[in-house]
């Protein structure tokens, strides 16, 4: 797969591949906002001018402008003139802890439990695919991404962004672009929620823990150890956020009672 004019990371790549139909505006849009969504974006970052967009996209360059405009208009990117110029990702554009707890309280436990499944069914095909498929190179991308920010930094955006990044290879390393995409739509539909746990760095030392438990095993081309791992994973964040949302919701009604 050849690189966007972005020049990032497989994954990120994968985001810029040709339109092949639908409202193509909409599409553009849609891709820019599931790689903010994701953490493939982040805030500052310069995106392709109007010409390299369309290219990696296979669109017009009308329909670029159109949909930069429509992101603009969202808050989503800002533009700046001159020969240093262009559209950037904009600063209050990315998750946050605030909208994250925003997005848990409007969901039922039943729609966390149905993300689960589905977010498990797909990322541990993924898993199962990379242990047959993944070369050396894979593995070696694997293991570095496994480590996440590192030690230094609590930030949970930047662990939110690096655990995107590794599952997201993970996808790249199976080559499949139909369950690459998929994992991608359902990363942007889990959207910020997976900011909160690892807010905690108990849940940043397992994760790491398992990050680099499935690297090991795509490395040994174990599909059965690989996809149990990724389903491992999967849960934890699911078990995390039912915990939380129930946390939540009976600190509503605690909350509630005393107002009586």
């Amino acid at each position: 797969m050849s690189l966007s004019p972005l020049g990032a990371s497989r994954s990120l790549a994968a985001l810029f591949t040709p339109i092949k139909s639908g409202g193509l505006v909409d599409e553009v849009c849609s891709r820019i906002e599931l790689a903010i969504e994701t953490g493939l974006l982040t805030a500052g970052q310069r995106l392709p001018n109007e010409v390299e967009l369309a290219s990696a996209l296979g669109v017009s360059a009308v329909t670029t402008r159109e949909a930069l405009s429509q992101l603009r208009g969202q808050g989503l990117i800002r533009t700046v003139r001159g020969r240093s110029g262009g559209s950037f990702i904009a600063d209050d554009a990315l998750p946050s802890p605030q909208k994250a707890r925003q997005r848990l309280a409007s969901l039922t436990r039943l729609q966390i439990s149905d993300l689960n499944l589905h977010y498990q069914a797909i990322a541990s095909a993924c898993a199962g695919l990379a242990a047959r498929r993944a070369t050396a190179d894979d593995v070696d991308t694997l293991e570095e991404l496994a480590f996440l920010p590192g030690k230094d930094t609590e930030d949970p955006l930047a662990w939110r962004m690096a655990h995107s990044e590794f599952v997201l290879e993970i996808a790249a390393a199976a080559r499949s672009a139909r369950l690459a995409r998929e994992l991608l739509r359902i990363q942007a539909e889990l959207g910020t929620l997976t900011l909160l746990p690892f807010g905690e760095q108990a849940f940043r030392v397992e994760a790491t823990r398992l990050h680099h438990a499935i690297a090991t095993a795509i490395g040994q081309h174990d599909p059965p150890t690989a996809e149990s791992l990724v389903r491992e994973l999967i849960q934890n964040i699911s078990s995390w956020l039912l915990n939380e949302l129930s946390s939540e919701q009976l600190s509503r009604k605690e909350a509630a009672h005393d107002t009586h």
